[in-house]
């Protein structure tokens, strides 16, 4: 898969102003802006693939679910980026069938911390764009991109100077890219994509360049 370069990526929606963060309101509001694409997170919580960051005992009884997001992307054709993030080890196969049955046109990666998944959806899917998401580069990188499960490493930004340590083939998409000055320098260098909260500021330096 291969994006524009600078990419802006939505982290959560456009979250603020009151709106809930993983919220239909929120990407509906990143699709109206006009983001590149669209990071999600999403969690197996009682049998339902729920919108949600944190694991913990809170309540997802009334939580959007993952079926409530791509229902979202149909109904207003949306054309752009997903980017999907599997928080925790479970619910990997569920949220690949989920994704497939739509049939969506977009391009999609599938991303998550936990080695697990990412090699259960590549037993799924030998072609599907998967990315392991890391603070900062380690060892399994290069494994697992030997092992041809992973296309791509996603890096915390503020250990940009490690992106030496990954595998040099593997393009990197930057999170989470708030702060004007940073957004402005990366947006400047060669970079796949940004994955930010403030979408309006990195599409703004985008267009400037």
């Amino acid at each position: 898969m291969q994006l524009p370069k600078k990419t802006v990526i939505a982290h959560r929606g456009v979250h603020d102003h009151g709106t809930p963060e993983n919220s239909i309101l929120a990407f509906q509001r990143a699709i109206d802006i006009e983001a590149d694409g669209l990071e999600i997170d999403v969690q197996l919580s009682n049998n339902r693939l729920v919108l949600k960051h944190d694991i913990n005992d809170e309540s997802t009884e009334e939580l959007p679910t993952f079926d409530d997001f791509l229902t979202l992307i149909q109904q207003t054709k949306y054309q752009g980026f997903l980017l999907i993030e599997l928080k925790g080890a479970e619910g990997a196969q569920q949220l690949y069938q989920a994704l497939i049955t739509r049939h969506l046109p977009n391009p999609v990666m599938l991303q998550s911390f936990w080695e697990r998944p990412l090699r259960e959806w590549r037993v799924l899917d030998k072609e599907i764009s998967i990315g392991y998401l890391r603070h900062y580069p380690n060892r399994k990188c290069w494994q697992l991109a030997k092992e041809h499960v992973i296309q791509q490493v996603n890096l915390d930004y503020r250990y940009l100077p490690l992106r030496i340590l990954v595998p040099w083939w593997l393009p990197t998409y930057w999170w989470t890219i708030n702060r004007p000055t940073v957004t402005w320098i990366l947006m400047h260098l060669p970079v796949a994509a940004v994955i930010t909260d403030n979408v309006k500021q990195a599409v703004k330096y985008q267009k400037g360049n």
